[in-house]
């Protein structure tokens, strides 16, 4: 350190004013740098935010005295308090989403005209209904637009209300006809008098996702026709599941189609069966009546004491009565049948199997080969029983087999994770390190070219250390002996140190 020191006092004036200047460079870098370490990392609050709901959210960040940064649409705030953030802006009704809300009306403006209020109700209305749209979770965002006609006391019948819904879907998503369905009667519900047919969802290519199709027309309704494409996908599938294993994927294209019968039959039907009869009630009537005596011929002489018993007679009387009915029942059946509508009733299948590519002796190129007649036999055994085959309906199934031509071979992308939040993590704790060794480095070799070194003289030969010394020898008159015995010397140390003899000469002419 001594020697380093005693170095840099005899540099030049010019030297040390390099060398400060390089020190000072360097030391203002290990500034920014713990500054760059020490800086708060910001993540994103909210991206993609409307300009009122933007400025709202900014306008509470100030309130609460949070650092916060602007950048390219996104509110940026500190990273450890992003989720802390969320919860209490969304305590707040922050963001609103979908506008403004019923708490338009919070706060009570008495200079209000009926116009304003209205108009009010009407947004306040909007935003509720493209809140309530919007909590779908295929839906990304909404707006919803009402058209809502003045009601008049003269006009007994005006314009119907309508309403129109703007949606914007989330990546990779996509809403059922039901679910369309769904829009459209909440938004219908939530308006006096809206028809549902006044209703229309777009989305944010400009598709109308309420279009009547040219199935209505041949009297499917828009549910039935995407019950039958759901039919025919999961057929397809069902083929590409099967023969994918075994011919390679993208290597198999199936196309199905079915023919549904969406009619709905309810059937009541009655049976009677005589052979099997119940007794269903039974009655049983029995009259019997006997009556008989002795006695005379009625009248007055018959009946004087002591007339001869002989005179009198005898006499018989019966009666007898039996009624008897039975009634039977006979059993009956009755069924009430319902056929489900969407009854299968044929069923198409097509597919295309590629061939086999098998390389060539010698050449990178592969040879097309076509699929024996036995292996298709086999897809398409496969095929009839993924698919449900059922001769009786008629089903057809076809397998072919043709070289795919110009059909772009899709490569399964390995699954990257982002590793840049780790290389910007690490980098804060490794850049200073090297950083540091760079700057030392780096000043090291300027001192040492700088700095006139005592090592570059050779060893035990007495040199001039500097011209002042050359020519203050000289003008002494002074012969410097040493030199002729010694230029040998010299010369040898001279090859085989030629950066330090460079670097002595240097000096001198610098001195100089």
């Amino acid at each position: 350190m001594a020697t380093m020191i005693e170095s840099i006092k005899a540099m030049p004036p010019k030297n040390m004013v390099i060398l400060l200047a390089a020190l000072a460079a360097a030391i203002a870098g290990v500034v920014l740098f713990v500054s760059w370490i020490q800086q708060a990392d910001y993540q994103v609050l909210y991206s993609g935010l409307a300009e009122s709901d933007a400025g709202g959210i900014v306008q509470k960040l100030k309130e609460l005295k949070v650092p916060y940064k602007l950048e390219a649409g996104s509110i940026m705030v500190p990273a450890d308090r992003v989720y802390d953030l969320r919860l209490q802006l969304a305590s707040q009704g922050l963001p609103h989403g979908g506008g403004v809300g019923f708490e338009l009306f919070d706060k009570t403006d008495f200079g209000a005209t009926d116009f304003v209020q209205k108009l009010n109700y009407r947004r306040a209305l909007q935003g509720e209904l493209s809140r309530t749209v919007m909590s779908l979770s295929e839906v990304e965002q909404a707006r919803v637009h009402l058209a809502i006609p003045e009601k008049s006391l003269f006009v007994q019948e005006g314009n119907n209300p309508s309403a129109s819904v703007l949606i914007k879907l989330r990546p990779g998503r996509t809403l059922s006809q039901g679910q369309i369905q769904g829009i459209v009667h909440l938004v219908s519900s939530s308006i006096e008098g809206l028809n549902p047919k006044d209703v229309t969802v777009v989305d944010s290519r400009g598709e109308m996702l309420t279009r009547p199709s040219a199935s209505d027309l041949a009297g499917l309704s828009s549910s039935q026709l995407e019950y039958q494409r759901n039919y025919e996908k999961e057929m397809e599938s069902r083929v590409l599941g099967i023969l994918e294993p075994v011919v390679g994927r993208n290597k198999v294209r199936a196309k199905a189609t079915a023919a549904l019968d969406f009619t709905k039959v309810e059937k009541t039907e009655e049976k009677f069966d005589p052979d099997g009869q119940v007794i269903r009630s039974e009655q049983k009537s029995t009259e019997k009546s006997t009556s008989g005596g002795t006695g005379g011929v009625p009248g007055v002489t018959s009946n004087l004491p002591g007339r001869n018993a002989a005179q009198a007679g005898s006499s018989q009387a019966g009666s007898q009565k039996q009624h008897e009915t039975t009634n039977y029942e006979i059993s009956k059946v009755t069924s009430h049948t319902v056929n489900a509508s969407g009854e299968l009733k044929k069923l198409s299948v097509a597919v295309i199997v590629d061939g086999v590519y098998a390389e060539q002796e010698g050449s990178k190129e592969k040879k097309y080969a076509p699929r024996s007649e036995e292996d298709l036999k086999k897809y398409e055994d496969l095929v009839r029983k993924a698919v449900g085959f059922t001769s009786n309906r008629g089903d057809e199934v076809k397998v072919v087999n043709m070289q795919f031509e110009g059909l772009p071979q899709e490569e399964t992308a390995p699954v990257s994770r982002p590793v840049l939040p780790y290389i910007m993590t690490a980098a804060k704790y490794i850049a200073p390190v090297i950083a540091v060794v760079l700057l030392f480095m780096f000043l090291t070799k300027l001192l040492n070219k700088m700095t006139p070194s005592s090592e570059v003289r050779p060893a035990g030969i007495s040199l001039p250390g500097t011209v002042a010394d050359i020519e203050k020898a000289l003008a002494g008159g002074k012969e410097m002996k040493a030199l002729p015995s010694q230029q040998d010397e010299v010369a040898e140390w001279a090859k085989k140190n030629p950066e330090q003899a460079a670097g002595l000469v240097k000096a001198w002419m610098e001195e100089r």
